[in-house]
């Protein structure tokens, strides 16, 4: 565990635990540095709660599972709830990127709803699968809240899937998509976002993402009147607003509970 967060930190978040969560961990025996950090904190996790299941395979020798979560890295862990929806997290979250593994299963227990109508409903225009990855490292203050909001994308919509990456454990990858700024977000395969990004964002960046450039991009997916983008510049900024209200709301009656 890091030194960073308690353990009576983490029974004070699975205390919320409502509906079981399945922790499905991949490592491999030999070649993987992180591995055995990666595995360490799942178990440490599994035995705060007896709401937990931990699952661990090793993607060499259970290539079936591997492909079964769509996994690509190591150490990786995906989190599932009962409806089956995941999200993925690779490396080994520490500090603030630990707070994002466990309010995501939290979450994923208690079924809470962390968006307003509109971006529910602007979800459901989705057809096709849009990857997400969030590269976030544990020191950054933007990183939660971008991780938290892709998260919640993958666990309101099936088309959705959500990546969340501790960069320093992926220094490749950093070449790779010459990652400069963290947080740093991917849309599909090439639409890049550095810093923070807003719900309103995420929502334009998945339909850009997905491709959406049919009749239905000529008009606004929530109000439904023309427009030269698939969310126009007025329900961009109303949705924007009601997802900080309904944020506020829902951390006040935390506060209350």
């Amino acid at each position: 565990m890091s030194n960073t967060i308690s353990l009576e930190a983490v029974k004070k978040a699975f205390a919320q635990l409502k509906n079981p969560v399945r922790l499905v961990q991949f490592v491999q025996e030999v070649g993987c540095e992180r591995c055995p950090d990666a595995l360490e904190l799942a178990r440490t996790l599994k035995a705060q709660s007896n709401k937990i299941a931990l699952e661990v395979y090793d993607v060499v020798m259970d290539r079936d599972k591997k492909e079964q979560y769509g996994i690509q890295y190591i150490p990786a862990i995906a989190v599932q709830g009962m409806n089956g929806r995941s999200v993925r997290f690779y490396g080994v979250p520490e500090s603030l990127t630990l707070n994002v593994l466990l309010d995501c299963i939290v979450e994923l227990s208690t079924g809470k709803t962390w968006f307003p109508e509109d971006i529910r409903t602007t979800l459901k225009h989705l057809e096709r699968d849009v990857n997400i990855q969030v590269f976030i490292d544990t020191d950054c203050p933007q990183c939660p809240v971008v991780a938290e909001t892709a998260a919640r994308m993958a666990l309101e919509s099936e088309f959705v899937n959500t990546d969340i990456v501790v960069a320093s454990d992926f220094p490749a990858l950093i070449k790779q998509h010459e990652i400069t700024t963290i947080p740093k977000t991917i849309f599909g395969a090439n639409l890049h976002k550095d810093g923070h990004v807003s719900e309103a964002e995420f929502l334009e960046f998945i339909f850009r993402a997905e491709g959406l450039q049919t009749s239905k991009a000529k008009h606004c997916l929530v109000c439904g009147k023309p427009s030269p983008d698939v969310i126009c510049t007025t329900c961009k900024t109303r949705i924007q607003a009601e997802a900080v209200e309904h944020k506020l709301r829902t951390e006040k009656g935390e506060r209350h509970a």
